[in-house]
């Protein structure tokens, strides 16, 4: 049985920031692997614009060329509809069921995981690792909304990991590329040659 984890996302683009937190809970939960899964259809962002599927999936495959033991996964491409968690959890439980999957979420989305469609699926058939860039601070909140949970619905399990604090997200990454910024500190050098061979954000 491998043990894999599960970092979702837009990934537009994936960023050095989605690297450290893949590379930090492969490392403190012991996984296998981590595939890297960009959703289809994001259903938070069904009114604005997001690159094509191929082209996200060209820049986490170009990103992870040298990391031993991660993947880029296009399962959720496969998949009819917006691209739920649920879904894809119980549809990768069912494909490979001989795999323990471990679903890698950042704090904030462990405290709005009841806002999500039928968390007590995502809670019932994965492992969750929740990342925290505070956990020092933040540890007794995060245990008293497990235990929160954990009364309400049957959880699998949950990891709690200590992550480092990276100022860096995707959207700031676009407006930077749009304005004709430098973006090389924020990603890794094949990506950031590809955004501005291919004019991605331009």
């Amino acid at each position: 049985m491998k043990r894999v984890g599960i970092l979702g996302g837009t990934f537009d683009p994936i960023h050095l920031g989605h690297l450290i937190l893949a590379k930090e809970a492969k490392e403190k939960c012991k996984l296998d692997e981590i595939w890297f899964m960009p959703a289809k259809t994001p259903p938070h962002k069904l009114n604005k614009v997001v690159s094509d599927f191929s082209v996200r999936k060209d820049m986490i495959e170009l990103a992870i060329k040298d990391h031993k033991g991660f993947y880029c996964s296009d399962f959720e491409n496969t998949l009819e509809g917006n691209s739920y968690t649920f879904n894809t959890l119980e549809k990768l439980e069912g494909r490979f069921a001989g795999d323990d999957f471990y679903f890698i979420m950042g704090a904030d989305s462990f405290y709005e995981i009841e806002t999500w469609k039928n968390p007590e699926i995502i809670l019932k058939i994965a492992n969750l690792i929740v990342a925290s860039r505070d956990y020092s601070n933040e540890s007794l909140t995060l245990k008293s909304h497990f235990e929160y949970l954990k009364s309400k619905y049957e959880i699998k399990g949950i990891n709690f990991i200590d992550t480092m604090d990276v100022d860096i997200s995707s959207t700031m990454i676009r407006e930077m590329s749009k304005a004709g910024e430098d973006i090389e500190k924020y990603v890794p050098k094949s990506v950031c040659r590809y955004i501005k061979e291919n004019k991605i954000y331009v």
